[in-house]
C-alpha cells in the first residue's frame, strides 16, 4: 500500500485513514498543537510522551502512558521508541509506537503515535510508522 502525499490537513487525515486500518489509535502532533487524532489526550499527556526520546533510561524507566495506561519500552532506536503492555497475556497485549521527526511539514518537532492490537506485531507496524513519516511528516 502506498502512502500519499500529505501538503494539507485534510491530506493528512486521508493519509491516516488509508495508512492506519489496523492501528487501534493514531496521535499526530507538535509541542503546541494536535495536528490529527482519533482519541482525546490532554496537553500534559502529550508532553510526557515526548520525553522518552531523552534517552534510552529515561525511555526504559517511564515507559509510555497513554490514557491513563503503562506501556513498557522495548525499543530505543530514535527516532523510533516502541514498546507493549505487559499487563496480561501476550496474546492480548496492545503495541505502541511513537515517531520523532526533528523538523518537517509542520516546522517544528512531530511527533506520531500509533497502538495496535494482535495480530498486528511491532515488526510490522513499526516500518509502516517510518515509511509513514517519511512520506507524510518530513519536509
Amino acid at each position: 500500500m502506498t502512502t500519499p502525499r500529505v501538503t494539507g490537513r485534510e491530506d493528512i487525515s486521508a493519509a491516516v485513514k488509508s495508512t492506519w486500518q489496523d492501528a487501534s489509535r493514531v496521535l499526530i502532533f507538535t509541542n503546541s498543537k494536535v495536528v490529527h487524532s482519533t482519541f482525546e489526550t490532554t496537553e500534559a499527556e502529550r508532553a510526557a510522551l515526548t520525553t522518552v526520546f531523552a534517552d534510552r533510561e529515561t525511555a526504559l524507566k517511564q515507559g509510555l502512558v497513554l490514557g491513563g495506561r503503562r506501556y513498557e519500552v522495548h525499543r530505543f532506536h530514535p527516532p523510533l521508541v516502541y514498546g507493549r503492555t505487559m499487563d496480561g497475556d501476550a496474546e492480548t497485549s496492545t503495541g505502541i509506537a511513537i515517531l520523532k521527526v526533528d523538523s518537517g511539514k509542520y516546522g517544528s518537532p512531530t511527533y506520531a503515535l500509533i497502538t495496535y492490537e494482535m495480530p498486528n506485531v511491532s515488526a510490522r507496524m513499526v516500518q509502516m510508522l517510518a515509511d509513514f513519516g517519511k512520506t507524510c511528516l518530513e519536509g
